[in-house]
Protein backbone atom coordinates (compact mmCIF):
# COMPACT_ATOMS: atom_id res chain seq x y z
CA UNK A 1 0.00 0.00 0.00
CA UNK A 2 1.10 3.62 -0.93
CA UNK A 3 0.12 6.49 0.65
CA UNK A 4 0.90 10.10 0.01
CA UNK A 5 -0.24 13.57 1.13
CA UNK A 6 -0.45 16.19 -1.86
CA UNK A 7 -2.11 19.57 -2.43
CA UNK A 8 -5.40 19.42 -4.59
CA UNK A 9 -8.16 21.86 -6.41
CA UNK A 10 -11.40 21.94 -6.49
CA UNK A 11 -13.63 23.46 -8.86
CA UNK A 12 -17.74 22.86 -8.16
CA UNK A 13 -20.13 24.96 -10.75
CA UNK A 14 -23.50 24.50 -10.75
CA UNK A 15 -26.19 25.93 -13.17
CA UNK A 16 -29.81 26.52 -11.73
CA UNK A 17 -31.91 24.24 -14.45
CA UNK A 18 -35.05 25.62 -13.09
CA UNK A 19 -33.80 29.36 -13.80
CA UNK A 20 -32.74 29.67 -17.80
CA UNK A 21 -31.37 33.29 -17.29
CA UNK A 22 -29.54 32.63 -13.78
CA UNK A 23 -25.61 32.74 -13.79
CA UNK A 24 -23.62 29.57 -12.62
CA UNK A 25 -22.73 29.22 -9.11
CA UNK A 26 -18.87 28.32 -9.28
CA UNK A 27 -17.04 27.16 -5.79
CA UNK A 28 -13.42 26.75 -5.62
CA UNK A 29 -11.55 24.79 -2.36
CA UNK A 30 -7.62 24.62 -2.65
CA UNK A 31 -6.75 21.82 0.29
CA UNK A 32 -4.55 19.30 1.57
CA UNK A 33 -4.86 15.53 0.81
CA UNK A 34 -3.92 11.84 0.47
CA UNK A 35 -3.79 10.01 -2.27
CA UNK A 36 -3.70 5.82 -1.23
CA UNK A 37 -3.22 3.30 -3.76
CA UNK A 38 -3.73 -0.59 -1.87
CA UNK A 39 -3.04 -2.08 -5.43
CA UNK A 40 -6.84 -3.05 -6.11
CA UNK A 41 -8.51 0.47 -5.12
CA UNK A 42 -7.38 3.92 -5.53
CA UNK A 43 -8.15 6.95 -2.62
CA UNK A 44 -8.64 10.34 -2.54
CA UNK A 45 -9.27 11.71 1.32
CA UNK A 46 -10.08 15.26 1.89
CA UNK A 47 -11.27 17.64 4.62
CA UNK A 48 -13.25 20.74 3.08
CA UNK A 49 -14.47 23.60 5.94
CA UNK A 50 -18.11 24.76 5.46
CA UNK A 51 -18.27 28.67 5.08
CA UNK A 52 -19.48 31.09 8.26
CA UNK A 53 -17.44 28.28 10.94
CA UNK A 54 -20.29 25.58 9.68
CA UNK A 55 -17.51 22.65 10.65
CA UNK A 56 -16.52 20.08 8.53
CA UNK A 57 -16.78 17.76 5.84
CA UNK A 58 -14.96 14.57 5.35
CA UNK A 59 -14.81 13.47 1.66
CA UNK A 60 -13.49 10.38 0.14
CA UNK A 61 -13.28 9.60 -3.51
CA UNK A 62 -12.88 5.66 -4.07
CA UNK A 63 -12.21 3.51 -7.39
CA UNK A 64 -11.04 0.27 -8.74
CA UNK A 65 -8.07 0.78 -10.18
CA UNK A 66 -9.30 -1.19 -13.49
CA UNK A 67 -12.65 0.59 -13.20
CA UNK A 68 -11.39 4.48 -13.67
CA UNK A 69 -14.43 5.37 -15.42
CA UNK A 70 -16.85 4.18 -12.00
CA UNK A 71 -16.37 7.04 -9.18
CA UNK A 72 -17.97 6.88 -5.75
CA UNK A 73 -17.90 9.51 -3.15
CA UNK A 74 -18.39 9.15 0.30
CA UNK A 75 -19.23 12.56 2.26
CA UNK A 76 -19.34 12.08 6.51
CA UNK A 77 -19.57 15.03 9.28
CA UNK A 78 -21.83 17.89 8.75
CA UNK A 79 -23.04 17.12 5.71
CA UNK A 80 -23.38 13.13 4.92
CA UNK A 81 -23.75 11.70 1.37
CA UNK A 82 -22.74 8.83 -0.88
CA UNK A 83 -23.22 8.59 -4.35
CA UNK A 84 -21.69 6.64 -7.47
CA UNK A 85 -20.58 8.34 -10.98
CA UNK A 86 -20.41 6.28 -13.83
CA UNK A 87 -21.51 7.72 -17.58
CA UNK A 88 -24.76 7.61 -18.40
CA UNK A 89 -26.21 5.57 -15.33
CA UNK A 90 -28.56 7.43 -12.39
CA UNK A 91 -27.68 6.64 -8.80
CA UNK A 92 -30.32 7.89 -6.21
CA UNK A 93 -28.92 9.98 -2.99
CA UNK A 94 -29.82 11.34 0.47
CA UNK A 95 -27.72 14.68 1.51
CA UNK A 96 -27.93 14.91 5.48
CA UNK A 97 -27.16 18.00 6.79
CA UNK A 98 -26.57 18.69 10.34
CA UNK A 99 -29.67 20.54 11.52
CA UNK A 100 -31.81 17.20 10.35
CA UNK A 101 -32.50 18.10 6.76
CA UNK A 102 -32.27 15.34 4.75
CA UNK A 103 -32.44 15.97 0.74
CA UNK A 104 -33.69 12.91 -2.06
CA UNK A 105 -32.74 13.32 -5.44
CA UNK A 106 -31.32 11.79 -8.12
CA UNK A 107 -27.83 12.24 -10.02
CA UNK A 108 -27.32 11.38 -13.59
CA UNK A 109 -23.51 11.27 -14.94
CA UNK A 110 -23.30 12.83 -18.21
CA UNK A 111 -19.61 12.67 -18.19
CA UNK A 112 -16.65 11.56 -16.64
CA UNK A 113 -12.75 11.58 -17.23
CA UNK A 114 -10.55 10.08 -14.69
CA UNK A 115 -6.74 10.36 -14.91
CA UNK A 116 -6.18 10.36 -10.77
CA UNK A 117 -3.20 7.97 -9.89
CA UNK A 118 -0.05 8.44 -6.94
CA UNK A 119 1.68 10.53 -9.97
CA UNK A 120 -1.41 13.29 -9.79
CA UNK A 121 -3.69 13.60 -12.58
CA UNK A 122 -7.67 14.88 -12.59
CA UNK A 123 -11.36 14.05 -12.30
CA UNK A 124 -13.67 15.66 -14.11
CA UNK A 125 -17.69 14.91 -13.65
CA UNK A 126 -20.56 16.41 -15.72
CA UNK A 127 -23.89 15.44 -13.85
CA UNK A 128 -27.77 16.36 -13.60
CA UNK A 129 -29.23 16.21 -9.70
CA UNK A 130 -32.79 15.85 -10.94
CA UNK A 131 -35.94 15.76 -8.45
CA UNK A 132 -38.80 14.03 -8.91
CA UNK A 133 -37.64 13.86 -12.86
CA UNK A 134 -37.33 17.17 -13.33
CA UNK A 135 -34.00 18.74 -14.13
CA UNK A 136 -33.03 20.98 -11.13
CA UNK A 137 -29.34 21.46 -11.46
CA UNK A 138 -26.64 21.11 -14.04
CA UNK A 139 -22.95 20.06 -12.58
CA UNK A 140 -19.57 20.10 -12.74
CA UNK A 141 -17.15 18.86 -10.57
CA UNK A 142 -13.50 18.92 -11.21
CA UNK A 143 -10.37 18.02 -8.69
CA UNK A 144 -6.88 18.28 -9.51
CA UNK A 145 -4.22 17.04 -8.23
CA UNK A 146 -1.95 20.76 -7.71
CA UNK A 147 1.66 19.46 -5.98
CA UNK A 148 2.68 16.09 -5.05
Amino acid sequence: METRNVRIGICAKQTDDMSPDAEPTVMNIFCEAKLTDDGKEFTVEYEEFLVDGGGSTDTKLIFKKDEPGVVSMVRTGLVKMACSFSDGERFNCVYSMADGISLDFCMVTKGLENTLSMEGGRLLVKYNIEVRGLVVSKNEYRLTVLKK
